[in-house]
């Protein structure tokens, strides 16, 4: 139950991503959704940010997850390189 869970958390997280695209990678409301993937990412692993770089360029750039942001929206995983950056880059400082 505590992995369906998490799962749906991580797919609405997704979604909220796609809902929140048109207000920009660098806005509050996509900055506060990176922090809940962090988050829900932290149920498995504590990643550091080049980790979040890391896992959020895999998802640009390896062919199977690629594939599988791709069937929620073509735009998806692009879009969370950037958010993700965005916040990395703010961390940094």
């Amino acid at each position: 139950a505590e992995k369906e869970r998490i799962g749906k958390e991580g797919n609405e997280i997704y979604l909220d991503f796609l809902r929140l695209m048109p207000k920009g990678a660098a806005s509050d409301e996509v900055q506060a959704c990176v922090e809940r993937w962090r988050r829900n990412i932290e149920y498995f692993w504590t990643p550091n940010e080049q980790q979040l770089l890391g896992l959020v360029n895999g998802y640009n750039d390896d062919p199977r997850f690629k594939a599988n942001f791709d069937k929620i929206d073509t735009a998806l995983a692009p879009f969370m390189r950037e958010a993700v950056t965005v916040y990395v880059n703010r961390r940094k400082k």
